[in-house]
């Protein structure tokens, strides 16, 4: 069967009601409320798991899923005044490339377990002001040679 545009476009824009629905085969639903200009995809125990809603500021988008999986072919970029990551057990970041660090202002790490940094060379350098290291306890340095106050 064969719709005209008028009838694909007329399920969604009846007057007669504030909110539209559609169910899929699997029995999840699409609702369509036009009062509070959000549209909702629920599962077949009616919990959200998509949402978009329309502000005058912008849209807000909430994603509840089992997985979320993004694949960008070049560049995956996100922006934003602030960005939270939240995780009960592990982030893992992994590159076959360089990982960069860029922050204008302060950075604080807070580990409350052991940190730990291998690398081939490590450089620490304190373009202005001190290079300070305080422990509780011993403080070990460990080397074929240990050298103070010398130039590279």
């Amino acid at each position: 069967m064969i719709k005209t545009k008028q009838q694909e476009t007329a399920f969604f824009d009846t007057d007669s009601s504030s909110n539209s629905l559609v169910t899929f085969s699997l029995g999840n639903t699409l609702r369509v409320d036009k009062v509070n200009n959000e549209l909702q995809l629920l599962n077949v125990n009616q919990e959200v798991q998509l949402s978009i809603k329309i502000t005058n500021e912008g849209l807000i988008l909430n994603i509840n899923a089992k997985e979320l999986n993004i694949n960008a072919g070049e560049e995956l970029n996100l922006s934003s005044k602030k960005i939270n990551i939240n995780a009960s057990e592990q982030i893992n970041i992994k590159t076959a490339g360089n990982l960069v660090q860029e922050v204008k202002k302060d950075l604080l790490t807070e580990v409350g377990g052991t940190n730990k940094q291998i690398a081939q060379v490590q450089k620490i350098t304190a373009t202005l002001g001190n290079a300070e290291i305080k422990a509780n306890d011993y403080v070990k340095l460990d080397g074929e040679s240990v050298l103070l106050n010398c130039e590279e």
